[in-house]
């Protein structure tokens, strides 16, 4: 929605903040429009974390001649020094190798050494990927760090994931997959985005397609150390993503964490739809209720341009019982530049199945809806999905019981809320909170407010042209 390079495709950002800069490390693809065939990686770079541009390339795959491409990646510093991981998806189809860098300056890069999984814990030939680091001691960094790689554990082991440690970043040591206590949940080898630790809590996120829903999602699992164990959240399981892969694809892939100023716990997304392969706006984590969620990161206000106008700045909408009303706010809005649309609402309903939300135009009588359901906290959902006037609305994708995504909006309580839509993406926040991002098909850049057997009010509409 934000960000991609100016030529060529990208893949899989992580992000981390530097000396008054912030940067992007992603897979990148200089030539074609996959950024799956990354032959390296590309450093984006932002003064703010909000508006990006492209920066340089670094550490070209040195088995690219054979048909080896540069997968995920992460950069921390270590000491005085930055380390670089990458994954890579060899000529003979493994994904069973971690590559490591080092560099001063985050331009030039010295090639330090590869590794494999070690079979004592871990499937030969199984995956072993990018792998977030962590220090062991803020205030100390002699103290050593942490590192969590994407792995395949053996089959005979629990369902975990990689484990490594280093004393400098030169010199890693493999250890046994931490911990993790699944309980109830079936168990699963995430795709790791890492783990931080937050007070005396660790927090992995780890992502699936087809994993308890058919769409890519990301879940959190909490631990007591670094080594575990690790249990899923059950109310909030479901950090982000989505029911089905209506999309081909799905809506968002694997989210990672990330470092802003002053230590700031960040979160970074990204997705693959039509219009292409893009960087999402970054957010803030929020861990207030002992539970990972994804906030509206308040450094995001710098995505508002000038204020855009509205003929109408309230709404008052009426609907009886399995009666659809919905009202669009004039004039279009332009949708390759984007928008930001930013107000309150609040609604009643006696039908539990009542909803309010909101509308996007696409092309031949379709309208994409978000409807956020009402009532308590554990007994509503928020479905997103398409409407006609023959067959009605087709929910394809839910937001419910064990997500820590917005699940709908509270009786007669007023709610603020915050849309943003560009080209064929949109993603809704309430109260600064994530309820989802999603692709559809505009038509007409028409955006609307709508209700379902609701009566709701909207207000303080205010709208903001996207400066990207």
């Amino acid at each position: 929605m934000i960000y991609r390079p100016v030529q060529g495709a990208m893949w899989d950002p992580s992000v981390f903040w530097h000396d008054g800069h912030y940067y992007a490390i992603m897979m990148y693809n200089p030539e074609g429009s996959n950024g799956l065939e990354a032959t390296r990686g590309l450093l984006a770079v932002s003064e703010n974390g909000v508006q990006w541009r492209d920066g340089w390339e670094v550490a070209p795959e040195i088995d690219r001649a054979a048909g080896s491409k540069f997968f995920k990646a992460f950069i921390a510093k270590v000491g005085t020094r930055f380390v670089l991981d990458h994954g890579v998806f060899e000529h003979n189809g493994r994904q069973d190798l971690l590559r490591f860098y080092e560099s001063t300056d985050l331009r030039t890069w010295s090639y330090l050494f590869s590794n494999a999984p070690d079979p004592r814990w871990y499937l030969p030939g199984g995956r072993w990927d990018h792998m977030y680091i962590l220090p062991k001691d803020e205030e100390d960094p002699a103290a050593g760090y942490w590192g969590y790689p994407v792995a395949t554990t053996r089959p005979e082991l629990p369902r975990s994931l990689g484990m490594m440690e280093t004393p400098d970043g030169r010199e890693w040591h493999i250890l046994p997959p931490p911990k993790v206590d699944w309980g109830d949940i079936p168990p699963k080898d995430l795709e790791i985005g890492g783990c931080e630790r937050i007070g005396d809590r660790y927090v992995i996120i780890g992502g699936e397609q087809r994993y308890l829903s058919d769409g890519y999602s990301m879940y959190t699992l909490i631990g007591d150390g670094p080594c575990g164990p690790f249990r899923p959240d059950p109310a909030a399981f479901r950090l982000c993503g989505a029911s089905t892969c209506a999309n081909g694809w799905g809506v968002s892939f694997l989210a990672a964490w990330g470092r802003g100023e002053h230590g700031e716990l960040l979160i970074s997304n990204y997705v693959s739809v039509p219009s292409g392969t893009w960087m999402l706006p970054l957010r803030k984590a929020i861990f207030t209720d002992g539970h990972l969620r994804l906030g509206w990161w308040p450094a995001n206000r710098a995505l508002r341009g000038e204020v855009l106008p509205l003929e109408l700045t309230d709404v008052s909408l009426r609907s009886v019982s399995g009666r659809r009303q919905v009202v669009w706010l004039a004039p279009t809005f332009d949708l390759a530049r984007g928008v930001i649309l930013e107000g309150t609402i609040r609604a009643t309903a006696a039908d539990p199945q009542a909803t309010a939300g909101f509308a996007l135009q696409e092309a031949g009588g379709r309208v994409m809806e978000i409807r956020l359901g009402l009532g308590a906290v554990d007994g509503r959902e928020t479905h997103i999905g398409r409407y006609n006037a023959v067959t009605g609305f087709c929910s394809e994708d839910v937001t419910g019981q064990g997500c820590a995504t917005v699940t709908g909006i509270g009786q007669d309580v007023e709610h603020t809320f915050r849309l943003l839509a560009r080209l064929d993406l949109f993603e809704l926040y309430i109260d600064d909170l994530l309820v989802q991002t999603y692709a559809y098909r505009p038509a007409e850049g028409r955006i609307g407010l709508v209700v379902n057997g609701a009566a709701a009010d909207f207000g303080s509409l205010v709208a903001f042209a996207m400066t990207v």
